[in-house]
């Protein structure tokens, strides 16, 4: 893995579920880990085939292997929040490529 392209902090969170002040669960995200992240968006075509996956992949992720990643966690870098979709292991523990899609607030 070139660890120069790693050139981008991010923070993956975790789900968590809060009661707020009326008993309510709400969810809520916790940091969990803090790394560098390749950040890399899509090309048209690749968009076209992660649309198998049901779901709008927008960027690719990769980053050092991190035992416990799972998809319903989050990342968040640069002020942009991104959903993971799929975790894929390359290497043998050795790096993560992550598909995921940008959250747009609207």
């Amino acid at each position: 893995m070139n660890t120069g392209l790693l050139d981008t902090k991010a923070v993956i969170q975790q789900p968590a579920e809060a009661r707020n002040s009326l008993g309510e669960f709400t969810l809520t995200w916790s940091d969990w880990a803090t790394r560098y992240i390749a950040l890399l968006p899509l090309s048209g075509t690749e968009t076209i085939n992660a649309l198998a996956l049901e779901a709008v992949v927008t960027h690719r992720i990769r980053m050092r292997y991190t035992q416990g990643l799972q998809p319903k966690y989050r990342i968040v870098a640069e002020g942009r929040t991104f959903d993971i979709i799929s975790v894929l292991e390359r290497g043998r523990r050795v790096e993560h490529e992550l598909l995921v899609t940008e959250v747009i607030d609207g």
